[in-house]
């Protein structure tokens, strides 16, 4: 069989490799996050209302799928608050 005619061209295999890269760098990230998630919940509630969360933002942001990422949702959370506290405080 000539070059030409094989069925895996020499091409695709740096394909498959950078997708297999970006997957296994993903799932490290997740499984990373995830972690730190585990992390935030050993705090105290005080530590917590310090850095603009409580504990039922913590189990909202692994209320989800578990492959999503819980510190976007959790991002998105507090930046919700803060966005509606600071147009509260203007409303004042």
């Amino acid at each position: 069989m000539r070059a030409e005619q094989t069925a895996l061209p020499i091409a695709a295999t740096p394909g498959f490799g950078l997708r297999l890269a970006r997957t296994i760098s993903e799932m490290w990230r997740l499984w990373s996050n995830r972690r730190a998630m585990r992390r935030l919940s050993d705090l105290t509630d005080w530590e917590l209302v310090d850095i603009g969360l409580t504990r039922e933002d913590i189990a909202l942001a692994y209320d989800g799928p578990i492959f999503d990422d819980p510190t976007r949702r959790l991002e998105q959370i507090a930046r919700e608050r803060a966005r509606d506290e600071g147009v509260a405080r203007r409303h004042s």
